[in-house]
């Protein structure tokens, strides 16, 4: 059986990601894996922890790992790295005398103890001292309540940090950080935030231009030739990616100090237009959060491969586009259409991302919604397609690993 771990970011009050807590998945067909939370979380320790690195490949983030009562007092939880790692103990462990005998000893070997899913209230008040990070599911409790909880404990919560769970909306962000939370969880930073202005700054309009001549039909490669040299950065990202690419699928050494004329000779219109557009995405200077990047870049593979497994039709480098295009109006804080009228695409991309129709928008739809852990639903557009729900966990892997790797540095 193919597993895989939903990863979902966590931000500061900045907005910075400073850890991912992982979520351990075996099928579709469920919404938790078809097996006990013992086994799932000894399966994601042994294939995230000892088997494979976890993130990116120079990230070292916090990773949030979810205990079950019976793991926690086995030890288990103590075998993973202390610097790495904090432990959260699910919201239906028992707050036993054991359980806090276990807490207290992990907590002098220096690991750090989150609750998950906090519910207010004075069953878990021995345990305060010792936990790192309380984890409210603002969905669950009203905020009048978590207020209240917090006030009248201000003593007892003094050593903790609090985190918002499942977090919409920028306004709830706000109001969260005004309660005194420090960390946040949710794809509120996936959601457009349109913002009035006359013209795109500088280096925007520039990337949106050489997006513009790269993506045409017949691409004029003296006129992109011209654009590159006019942004250092920007040409030095797009030939490392080159000779990375080159060198790992086609064992081709020796590539520095060529030309774009000569990349494409090797590579072809199509790859040379797809490293172009993620090096010009990935390039923008001022965009709040970089975990949007992150985001696209997984929906663009993912759509691509899914288009490839269940489409006879050849459309997964239009997938590619709508996958990578469908977060732009949030990267550049611009109406969609607005943008889709600068950059040259395929009606049925304008279809998928302008309308929500046509071909392509399944794919799109199908990645959003198993990024926001909505299984039965993403379940049955991937039946729609044609697509067997445990391929989803298993192309979604295969996305996020690609993007994991991608040899482009986020600009922040």
């Amino acid at each position: 059986m193919y597993s895989f771990v939903a990863r979902q970011a966590i931000f500061d009050k900045q907005l910075n990601t400073v850890g991912y807590e992982l979520l351990f998945r075996n099928s579709m067909d469920n919404r938790f894996p078809d097996m006990s939370a013992e086994q799932a979380t000894t399966q994601l320790i042994e294939e995230q922890f000892l088997s494979a690195p976890v993130g990116r490949k120079s990230d070292n983030s916090t990773v949030y790992v979810n205990f079950p009562y019976q793991l926690l007092v086995e030890g288990l939880a103590e075998t993973l790295p202390v610097n790495r790692v904090v432990i959260e103990i699910l919201e239906n462990a028992e707050p036993d005398l054991k359980l806090l005998e276990t807490v207290k000893r992990m907590h002098t070997l220096g690991f750090r103890i989150a609750l998950d899913d906090f519910e207010p209230g004075n069953q878990w008040e021995a345990f305060m001292p010792y936990v790192n990070v309380i984890k409210f599911d603002i969905r669950r409790s009203p905020r009048e309540k978590i207020s209240d909880y917090i006030l009248a404990n201000r003593e007892l919560l003094r050593h903790a940090v609090f985190l918002a769970e499942k977090v919409e909306t920028y306004e709830e962000f706000e109001t969260f950080k005004k309660l005194g939370f420090h960390l946040f969880q949710g794809y509120f930073f996936s959601k457009p935030v349109v913002t009035k202005r006359n013209k795109l700054a500088q280096n925007r309009a520039f990337a949106l231009k050489l997006m513009q001549e790269v993506n045409v039909e017949s691409p004029n490669l003296n006129k992109i030739e011209d654009l590159l040299k006019r942004d250092v950065s920007l040409s030095f990202k797009i030939m490392r990616y080159a000779q990375n690419i080159l060198y790992n699928t086609r064992g081709i050494s020796g590539f520095r100090n060529q030309s774009l004329r000569d990349i494409v000779v090797y590579l072809g219109i199509s790859e040379m237009r797809r490293f172009v557009l993620v090096a010009c995405l990935t390039s923008f200077e001022d965009v709040t959060n970089t975990e949007i990047y992150y985001l696209s870049l997984i929906r663009a593979k993912f759509c691509e491969l899914a288009a490839a497994r269940t489409s006879s039709n050849n459309i997964s480098n239009d997938a590619f586009m709508a996958g990578l295009f469908s977060l732009l109006d949030v990267i550049l804080g611009l109406p969609l259409e607005e943008l889709m009228a600068q950059i040259a695409v395929s009606s049925e991309v304008a279809k998928a991302l302008e309308t929500n129709s046509g071909e392509l928008y399944p794919y799109v739809r199908l990645a959003r919604l198993y990024e926001q852990r909505m299984w039965d639903e993403a379940s049955d557009v991937a039946h729609e397609i044609g697509l067997p729900n445990s391929a989803i966990s298993e192309l979604m892997n295969q996305a996020a690993k690609w993007a994991d790797e991608l040899p482009i540095t986020i600009s922040h």
